[in-house]
């Protein structure tokens, strides 16, 4: 009898295990969702100017502050590493796709967020420096890109073990990617430091013209 009840159980769990498992068709369309929510956010972060990028923390810019005042494309980008973390833990169980077919298709969908997310992360570094009066905003933008930066790596690896025939294309591909992520992190960490050191060279300035005044 109790044989009987632990090949029951065995049989429950490996039922489980195929139920939890993805198919390689499963783990594009995760990828494809990823590669959606990148895309979504480049048409906001395009619209940003000279004009009204100091809108931006007021909430009346292209990225309006709402959800405990995050900014929409922290927002945007947060759910991006949401949707990557559910989606590395339901690979978890999945067996190893073969060279082949499936495996290309896998590759081909990575490169294509890889693309994707660049050109968004391309748009945010060329704004960086519309934001460069705004208080308080490169930070928050760097910290999140942090996060994204150590998310992205982890599901590259994840695929990396899944799809070993196009390893190294994948880890190529990666790699491209990190070297955008930090990039775009080193242009907003900077904010705030070439918002001092304005303030600053302002600061010099008008004393010296204060001198000059009290000269003549």
């Amino acid at each position: 009898m109790v044989a009987f009840k632990k090949l029951l159980l065995s049989l429950f769990v490996s039922t489980a295990m195929v139920q939890a498992a993805l198919t390689p068709a499963q783990i594009v369309q995760n990828i494809e969702t990823l590669t959606s929510k990148s895309q979504a956010l480049q048409a906001p972060a395009q619209t940003i100017s000279i004009l009204n990028g100091p809108l931006i923390i007021i909430g009346q810019g292209p990225f309006p502050v709402y959800n405990c005042l995050f900014l929409r494309i922290i927002a945007g980008f947060t759910d991006i590493i949401q949707t990557a973390t559910t989606a590395i833990a339901a690979m978890k169980g999945s067996a190893p796709v073969p060279a082949g077919p499936d495996a290309s298709l896998i590759f081909e969908a990575f490169r294509e967020f890889v693309r994707v997310h660049q050109a968004l992360l391309n748009i945010l570094i060329g704004k960086a420096g519309l934001l460069s009066t705004i208080p308080f905003f490169g930070e928050p933008v760097a910290a999140v890109l942090r996060q994204v930066e150590q998310i992205v790596d982890t599901i590259a690896f994840a695929l990396i073990d899944q799809v070993e025939s196009r390893s190294a294309d994948l880890n190529r591909e990666n790699g491209s990617l990190q070297a955008t992520i930090r990039t775009a992190i080193r242009s907003y960490e900077g904010l705030k430091l070439g918002r001092r050191a304005t303030t600053e060279t302002l600061t010099r300035r008008s004393r010296r013209n204060k001198r000059g005044i009290i000269a003549a």
